[in-house]
């Protein structure tokens, strides 16, 4: 892979693989709702909505056209810290196909008649993830827990947000952001370097870089019981302790020590509180990070009847994790997360979008031989140190939405935990 950072501060990289007969072109840029605040929240999702509206030259049905008349698969999605923009074709339609991507992201068209209408189709959306109790629990889990950080914000927005959203807001706002020192582009498949370096010079060679560079801080943590009441069949419950950044020493003995605790029928909380004892349908552990601080989630969603149950007997695990942990179960650890890890990259899309990502976070590629090694390198005294440091029940967050419990119920099961490590 050849990588190169131009003169104003845009990255690029290649992957050729003539072997390919298609290839993909790929924009990440450092745009999410981290970079919002209570004015704009939201801003960062809609502008990957309304680019596709169409650009200066080209109305949004005469892209969808010329995508679709040359085969090309296109689309995109907005996260808390990037929006990524991207395009699949063939081979030989690699250079029209980035020509049409480059316009929509460099020469947006912002029409006021578009603005509206797409507001609708956002709104809908809001009204869709409202309905869903298990993505609400997670926003209502970071918004309380990152209180004072833009990662407190929902990508989505709000209906008062987006509902007020103008024209100069959004040219304002990606005047700030999108900007070459906050952008990486990616090249991967059978390609002529040559060609689609000149197509990337014609639309961004004339950026210039407005040192709005990315900027890295240590995000907070605000530990509480949050819940909230909504009329469905099962209660979503989070806990959530305090995790590693996306660059941390840290890693790969936490994601081990997550797989031992909760992936699987096998896992410590699946095979007792799932297969032993049938309190829940699923229940899983998994890191969050981010460029300044993370998590580590433990998600599951149950009947009001098994939630007692099910969550003293999850702390009962978590509590006793470091003592309960064995040479085999990381063996066994390590390598699911190998192959997950492998298997994932030898997914050429999915490969790409790593890649894009730890460019614009980390600027840097990891190998799959740098992921291997560091895996098969942790021992079950790292494993058994993280789930010390990590598994704090006097430091857990709690959340739960749907049929809920008050509060001090919670907080009473959460503190006899705490009472009885002391």
């Amino acid at each position: 892979m050849k990588i190169k950072t131009c003169e104003n501060g845009l990255r690029v990289f290649y992957d050729c693989r003539p072997d390919s007969r298609s290839a993909t072109v790929g924009i990440w840029v450092a745009s999410g709702s981290k970079n919002e605040n209570d004015r704009n929240n939201g801003i960062s999702h809609f502008i990957e909505h309304i680019l596709f509206k169409g650009s200066k030259s080209r109305t949004g049905f005469e892209i969808a056209e010329s995508m679709d008349e040359i085969g090309a698969i296109y689309n995109a999605y907005t996260t808390k810290e990037y929006t990524y923009f991207y395009v699949k074709a063939l081979d030989y339609q690699l250079i029209k196909a980035a020509d049409l991507l480059f316009d929509l992201f460099k020469n947006p068209r912002l029409d006021e008649n578009d603005i509206e209408t797409e507001k609708g189709v956002i709104l809908e959306e809001i009204a869709m993830c409202e309905d869903d109790p298990s993505e609400k629990c997670f926003d209502v889990n970071e918004k309380g827990i990152y209180k004072g950080s833009g990662l407190a914000y929902e990508i989505l927005g709000t209906k008062e947000t987006v509902s007020a959203m103008k024209k100069e807001d959004f040219l304002s706002y990606m005047g700030t952001y999108y900007v070459p020192e906050r952008t990486v582009i990616g090249v991967s498949g059978n390609f002529k370097q040559e060609e689609i370096e000149e197509k990337i010079k014609e639309y961004f060679g004339s950026d210039e870089n407005t040192e709005n560079f990315i900027k890295t801080g240590n995000e907070p943590f605000c530990p509480d019981v949050r819940t909230l009441t909504k009329d469905v069949e099962q209660t979503h419950i989070l806990m959530t302790f305090r995790g590693i950044p996306v660059e941390h020493e840290d890693l790969y003995p936490l994601q081990i020590c997550s797989f031992v605790l909760g992936l699987g029928p096998s896992s410590l909380l699946g095979r007792r509180i799932r297969e032993e004892l049938g309190l829940v349908y699923g229940i899983e552990s998994f890191l969050v990070r981010f460029a300044g601080g993370g998590t580590i989630e433990i998600s599951m969603s149950l009947a009001p009847a098994s939630e007692e149950k099910a969550v003293r007997e999850c702390l009962g695990i978590i509590k006793n994790l470091e003592s309960s942990l064995t040479e085999r179960q990381i063996t066994i650890a390590k390598e699911k997360l190998a192959s997950s890890f492998i298997m994932s990259r030898e997914n050429p899309q999915s490969k790409f979008s790593a890649t894009g990502y730890n460019m614009l976070l980390l600027n840097k590629e990891i190998t799959d031989d740098e992921i291997i090694e560091a895996v098969r390198g942790v021992t079950l005294d790292d494993v058994k140190r993280v789930a010390r440091e990590y598994f704090n029940i006097s430091e857990m967050s709690f959340t739960a939405v749907g049929k809920v419990s008050p509060k001090e119920k919670y907080k009473k099961i959460i503190s006899e935990f705490i009472k009885e490590g002391e």
